[in-house]
Parts: structure tokens; C-alpha cells; sequence
């Protein structure tokens, strides 16, 4: 599932704190993750975020006889320098459970600004209700992805 957000900034600004460690730890708990963690690891060319995330989320019925509601996430995201912009991927283990999360993602020059652009993909490894899984999961990282856009969008200014 595809997702794009424009911001009336420019890619190096928007690039800056999408790979700074303190501003994704204060974004992750300001929108009611239980803990995070974080480390990049940069050059003039790349940027590797590593994190580690808690969370709680509302499970609906079918789920939740299979999943606590707190899950530990770990993320690994790479940054590659394209042209004018930045183009990378990552990818989330649920740690003690057959999910993985992977999303391809573009940060480019706009009109008035820049655009970031976003596709997940899910892979639920559970016989009978991998599918409702997986569409459970890419439906909260389409919301997950909305609330942390507008975060950076109001830390903008």
C-alpha cells in the first residue's frame, strides 16, 4: 500500500530528522509507543537507522487470542543518497512472532518543497488467518505512518 506526504520543506531538512536518533525516540513516545530506542549510523552518502520499538495497540477479537497486545518491534532502515533526493527501504521483525513489516520509500524535491512517498508490504507466516493479519497490520502502519508524517510536519513548523 502506497502513501505519499508533501511537506513545504526541503529534502535535506526533512532527510535531517528523519535520521536524527533523539527526534525519532521523542516522536515514538510522544505518539504513545511504551519505549524506543535508537542509533544511525551516517555518512555523506547513507544513513542506517536501527530501532527498537514497544508498543500496545487494540487488537480486534480474532487477534487477540493470538497476540499480546504489547509487542516489541525491531526496525532496520537504510538511506541512499539519489540524484537530489534519498531512496531506501526497511524492514520490522515483531519480535516472537511470524510478522515482518517491509516498506521501499522515496524522499524527493517538490514543487514547494518535498515528497515523501511510502509502500508497505506484510508477511504473516499463521495458517488460516495470515491475510486478516497481514491487512490488519499494513491498515495501523497506514495509520502509524499518518500520525508520525504529522508530527514531522508540526516539528517543522
Amino acid at each position: 500500500m502506497s502513501h505519499r506526504f508533501e511537506f513545504s520543506h526541503d529534502v535535506e531538512t526533512v532527510y535531517s530528522l528523519m535520521t536524527d536518533p533523539q527526534f525519532l525516540v521523542d516522536r515514538s513516545l510522544a505518539l504513545g509507543e511504551l519505549s524506543a530506542d535508537c542509533e544511525v549510523e551516517e555518512d555523506d552518502e547513507s544513513a542506517t537507522v536501527t530501532m527498537s520499538r514497544e508498543v500496545k495497540r487494540d487488537l480486534p477479537a480474532f487477534l487477540a487470542k493470538l497476540f499480546n497486545p504489547v509487542q516489541s518491534m525491531h526496525m532496520t532502515e537504510e538511506w541512499q543518497r539519489v540524484d537530489d533526493g534519498f531512496s531506501g527501504h526497511y524492514h520490522i521483525d515483531v519480535q516472537g512472532q511470524p510478522v515482518t513489516i517491509d516498506a521501499e520509500f522515496t524522499l524527493k524535491p517538490g514543487k514547494k518543497g518535498c515528497i515523501y512517498t511510502i509502500d508497505y508490504t506484510c508477511k504473516a507466516r499463521i495458517p488460516m488467518v495470515g491475510r486478516k493479519v497481514e491487512q490488519f497490520i499494513i491498515d495501523q502502519a497506514k495509520t502509524g505512518v499518518t500520525a508520525e508524517m504529522a508530527y514531522l510536519k508540526k516539528q517543522l513548523g
